[in-house]
C-alpha cells in the first residue's frame, strides 16, 4: 500500500486533480462546494508534501533522534508547511473574506510564519510567545473575541483575556500531543470534522468550508507521517501543529454555536476540545506536584514523555494504538457536543458532567502508570 502511496504518479495525479478542484467553480448546494474544498485541500497537501520534504533537507530543518524521540532517523520536520500553502490557497481562491475570517488568516499566518522559523533555526519561548499575543491582538482587532461578560469597560477586558488564554492554551496544547505519528495530524482532521458538523447543524456555512478546508490539508499530510511499519517521512514540525491549533481554536470564537445562554455557547467547543484541554491541564498539574516547573517559562520550555499517548503507551498501547484511542476519546466527546446544541439546559450540564467524570477515570488510570515508573 506504501508503495502506490509513494509513487511520482500519485503525486502528479493529486496535483492535478487539487488545481482542477480549487478553481471556483460555480457550484450548487453546501455540501457540493464543501467537498470541493475538502478535496482540493487535501489533494494539494499530498502532492506539495515532496517538495517540502526536499526544502527540509536543504534547509537543516531536520528533527535528528535523541533520548525523547521515537524515530531512528534524521526526518524532516516542517511538514506543516505544505497544510498551510494548501489551505490558505484554497480558501483565498474561493472566499470573500469578512472581516473576522481575515483576522483569522492573517494570525494563522504570523503565528504559521514564526513557527517554520523556529523548525528551521530554535527561536526562545519569550520571542514564540510574543510573537503569539500579536497574532492575538490581531485577532481581537478582527473581533474574534468570546463573548459573554457585561458591556462595560472591565467585562470587555475580562473577555479580552479569556479570548487570549483560550487562543494560546488550545495551541499549544495541541503542539504538545504532536508527539507520535499520525496523532497531530488525525486529531486535527477529527475536531474540524466534528466542528464542521456542528457548523452545518447551526446553519454556518462559510464556517462549514474553513473546518472541511482544513480536515482536508490535515489528511493529505497523512500518508507521509502515519506510518507505523516504516519510518515517516516527514513531521509536521511546530509550524503545522501551532497553525492547526490556532485556526481551531478561533473557529471555536468565531462560531455562533447557540444564542442561548454563555453556558451552551460554549459547551460544545469545549467538549470537542476537551481531550486537548484535558492533556494540558493534566501534565501541567503533575509536573507542578513533581517540582518539575516552577514559573511559566519553565512550563514553556519543558519537554517530557507524560502526555496523553506517552501514558497509553506506557500501559501497553502501540503508537498505531494510542492514535486510536485518543480519536476515540475525541470522537466520543464530539458526540456529546452535537447533542447538546439544542437541547435544554439540563442535558447540558448532564453532558458536561459525564466528561468531567470521563476524564476523572482517565487520571486515575494515568495516574496508575505515574505508580509503576
Amino acid at each position: 500500500m506504501l508503495q502506490v502511496i509513494d509513487h511520482a504518479y500519485t503525486r502528479w495525479f493529486a496535483l492535478c486533480a487539487g488545481l482542477l478542484l480549487v478553481v471556483p467553480w460555480q457550484v450548487h448546494g453546501l455540501l457540493t462546494h464543501s467537498l470541493f474544498l475538502f478535496f482540493a485541500s487535501l489533494f494539494l497537501t499530498y502532492a506539495l508534501m515532496p517538495t517540502v520534504i526536499y526544502a527540509a533537507h536543504r534547509w537543516d530543518a531536520l528533527d535528528y533522534p535523541d533520548a525523547r524521540r521515537v524515530h531512528a532517523q534524521p526526518t524532516p520536520r516542517i511538514g506543516g508547511l505544505a497544510v498551510i500553502i494548501a489551505v490558505n490557497a484554497t480558501l483565498l481562491l474561493n472566499f470573500n473574506y469578512s472581516i473576522e475570517f481575515k483576522g483569522v488568516v492573517i494570525s494563522a499566518l504570523i503565528v504559521g510564519a514564526l513557527s517554520l522559523r523556529d523548525d528551521i533555526k530554535e527561536l526562545s519561548a519569550k520571542i514564540k510567545l510574543m510573537g503569539q499575543f500579536v497574532a492575538v491582538a490581531v485577532l481581537m482587532y478582527c473581533n474574534v473575541v468570546i463573548h459573554f461578560a457585561p458591556d462595560t469597560w472591565w467585562g470587555h477586558g475580562l473577555e479580552y483575556i479569556v479570548t487570549a488564554v483560550w487562543i494560546i492554551g488550545v495551541t499549544n496544547a495541541f503542539n504538545f500531543l504532536d508527539g507520535i505519528n499520525g496523532l497531530a495530524a488525525s486529531l486535527a482532521a477529527v475536531t474540524c470534522l466534528l466542528m464542521g458538523m456542528l457548523a452545518w447543524h447551526t446553519d454556518q456555512a462559510y464556517m462549514l468550508y474553513l473546518c472541511l478546508a482544513v480536515a482536508g490539508a490535515a489528511i493529505g499530510f497523512l500518508p507521509d507521517n502515519a506510518r507505523y511499519q516504516s519510518e515517516p517521512r516527514s513531521f509536521l514540525g511546530d509550524v503545522g501543529s501551532t497553525y492547526l491549533g490556532w485556526v481551531m481554536a478561533s473557529i471555536a470564537v468565531m462560531g455562533d454555536w447557540s444564542g442561548d445562554s454563555a453556558i451552551k455557547a460554549y459547551a460544545a467547543p469545549l467538549l470537542i476540545f476537551s481531550v486537548m484541554i484535558f492533556d494540558i491541564i493534566y501534565t501541567t498539574v503533575a509536573r507542578i506536584a513533581r517540582g518539575d516547573v516552577h514559573n511559566f517559562r519553565e512550563w514553556i520550555e519543558y519537554v517530557g514523555k507524560d502526555h496523553l499517548h506517552h501514558r497509553l503507551m506506557d500501559l501497553g498501547c502501540t503508537q498505531a494504538q494510542a492514535v486510536v484511542l485518543i480519536l476515540s476519546f475525541s470522537i466520543l466527546m464530539g458526540l456529546a457536543a452535537l447533542a447538546l446544541i439544542k437541547s435544554p439546559m439540563i442535558t447540558v450540564v448532564l453532558l458536561l458532567a459525564q466528561a468531567v467524570i470521563f476524564y476523572l477515570v482517565l487520571s486515575f488510570f494515568m495516574l496508575r502508570v505515574k505508580k509503576d515508573d
